[in-house]
């Protein structure tokens, strides 16, 4: 008896494709839904309809997505909502999308399958429109990304204000030039950081070229290398605004190295006041808030939606908090 993986091999795409032209998922080229139905024909293919009852039922299993687990801000973030999902009664499945859009339309395409009944988004390179048009009446809740809470319950950090308040801090300590550090600037949560960043300059008059951005720096070793490329050059950056304590912490370590006194010469700000925030010299400043309540917010909303409510799609948003340390 063929299987989807037949059809796949026989059509020549991929076994999500072949998942998606047999739920009708609108999100398929012409080209390839043609080559779907070809190759079902030739197999005489008939699906499993007992296979797609059993899989409408509850399993009592959560999807959480995450870019990287191996980021320790969202290695943190998953830890703390696998046990606050854990002490509501559920299981938990963590699924890693690598920043890539092929990964995590294939998670959605595992929620649309009934592989997961429900799933946490922590970060999307989609809009919150592209992601309800594939996952359309299926439960999602997002946290760590800065959507309006037009489709979905959203529970994070005003990004933009946090933003602001650090590009602010750095300014008004006689800071500049500046520079901001991001990790995926395709992101929805990227883009309003990098919004507060040009915000801040503006309050204080002044200008924010493009060239201030700096994409992909994701991790500590990131930091690091960007660092030795900025601080070698003639004219430094007088302030750094990182998307992470960790690529901070690489920037101070870069700025140690080329004997550069941090806070003197060059102010470094982080984000999510981490416990690495403490063992670097100088101790780094960090933007901070409550990854608990974040959690125990989002958790809330989804038992409503498991439970079968359908309350209003709400957003929830914390304020954020600079602690100021030794680096700015």
């Amino acid at each position: 008896m063929p299987t989807i993986l037949d059809i796949a091999r026989v059509s020549g795409v991929s076994k999500s494709t072949v998942s998606r032209v047999l739920n009708h998922h609108p999100h398929v080229s012409e080209d390839s839904r043609r080559k779907v139905e070809e190759a079902i024909k030739e197999l005489s293919y008939v699906r499993n309809l007992r296979g797609v009852q059993l899989r409408l039922q509850r399993n009592h299993t959560i999807g959480i997505v995450v870019p990287l687990l191996d980021h320790p801000y969202f290695s943190r973030l998953a830890g703390i909502l696998t046990k606050t999902c854990r002490d509501a009664g559920y299981k938990m499945v963590i699924h890693q999308t690598f920043f890539s859009q092929d990964a995590e339309s294939e998670i959605y395409d595992a929620l649309i399958h009934k592989e997961v009944d429900a799933l946490i988004l922590t970060h999307s390179t989609f809009s919150e429109e592209e992601i309800k048009s594939r996952v359309q009446d299926q439960i999602v809740v997002v946290c760590n990304e800065q959507f309006d809470g037009a489709h979905f319950d959203t529970v994070g950090v005003d990004e933009e204000e946090a933003t602001f308040i650090a590009t602010d801090h750095l300014l008004d300590q006689g800071a500049f030039p500046l520079i901001f550090c991001g990790d995926d600037m395709d992101s929805p949560l990227q883009q309003k950081r990098w919004e507060g960043f040009k915000l801040a300059h503006a309050h204080h008059g002044l200008e924010c070229a493009d060239t201030c951005c700096y994409n992909k720096i994701i991790t500590i070793e990131d930091g690091l290398a960007l660092g030795e490329e900025l601080f070698r050059t003639a004219s430094p950056p007088k302030g750094i605004v990182a998307g992470s304590d960790f690529v901070a912490a690489g920037l101070l370590a870069a700025a140690n190295a080329a004997r550069l006194s941090v806070s003197e010469d060059v102010k470094i700000i982080g984000f999510d006041d981490l416990p690495i925030c403490l063992t670097t010299s100088p101790t780094l400043s960090s933007i901070s808030y409550a990854l608990d309540e974040i959690a125990l917010d989002l958790m809330g909303r989804l038992k409503q939606r498991l439970q079968g409510k359908n309350p209003k799609p709400l957003l929830i948003e914390q304020k954020p908090v600079l602690v100021r340390r030794g680096s700015s």
